[in-house]
């Protein structure tokens, strides 16, 4: 299955069997990480396969693996780690495993080689239905996440987000969108913050998967304001 058909079937698995994956998928996954687009090219990005023992969790989806991803602390990391690690996500999904976005571990390791932890994703062979239909999505309407309901946005809006919140806003014009993210309310805690912009991330690698010909990512020159919400940057499809 290629990853523009997963979009609209994946979802966040959180039952796994506690088999391991066999070591050739594994090392099919490391080399995929070679290949993953970033948003920022400049910033330094690593991602590591580990197992359960060597993560801290406040509580456990009881996954058999962990993808750790550590990354220089840069403007645009946390976006850019979003998007790197969703492309991941589709790529595991298209080979049939299960993945969930997980915010409640933290590695023994906070740095490695001068790169700072930003999350960890768990995944696994499913022990529950790999795919769902588009009708079974859980998400806001396109006009709630954008000036207007542009369908090219649809795979945006089939993104996952922390609690399916989707804190971020579209402004179109022609085939430039720019983007928006919600300012955190001053009683947000500082992890759930951080995810605001993991999830702009997650949300423009949707958009970048079914337009990967024509997509770029670049700063606009005063960009309109959006009430309640700060500018992230711009994407040209």
């Amino acid at each position: 299955m290629s990853l523009k058909d997963v979009i609209s079937k994946r979802k966040s698995i959180r039952k796994y069997h506690s088999t391991c994956i066999d070591e050739q998928t594994l090392n099919n996954i490391q080399n995929f990480f070679l290949n993953v687009k970033p948003l920022y090219p400049d910033i330094k990005v690593n991602f590591d396969i580990v197992g359960k023992e060597h993560l801290k969790f406040t509580f456990s989806l009881k996954s058999p693996h962990y993808i750790v991803a550590y990354s220089e602390n840069k403007p645009g990391y946390l976006v850019n780690v979003g998007f790197m690690l969703q492309q991941v996500d589709l790529y595991l999904s298209s080979i049939g495993l299960g993945g969930c976005w997980f915010g409640m571990a933290q590695p023994a390791e906070k740095s490695v080689n001068g790169l700072e932890f930003v999350i960890a994703f768990a995944f696994g062979n499913p022990a529950e239905s790999l795919y769902r239909e588009s009708v079974d999505f859980k998400r806001k309407s396109l006009d709630k996440i954008s000036d207007v309901a542009d369908s090219r946005l649809e795979v945006v809006r089939l993104a996952p987000s922390a609690m399916n919140m989707q804190n971020y806003y579209f402004v179109t014009e022609d085939n430039t969108m720019h983007v928006y993210c919600k300012k955190p309310g001053m009683l947000t805690i500082k992890r759930l913050a951080k995810m605001y912009e993991i999830d702009i991330g997650i949300a423009l690698a949707h958009l970048y998967v079914v337009n990967s010909e024509h997509f770029r990512f670049f700063e606009a020159t005063n960009p309109k304001e959006v009430s309640g919400h700060y500018y992230v940057g711009s994407v040209e499809i």
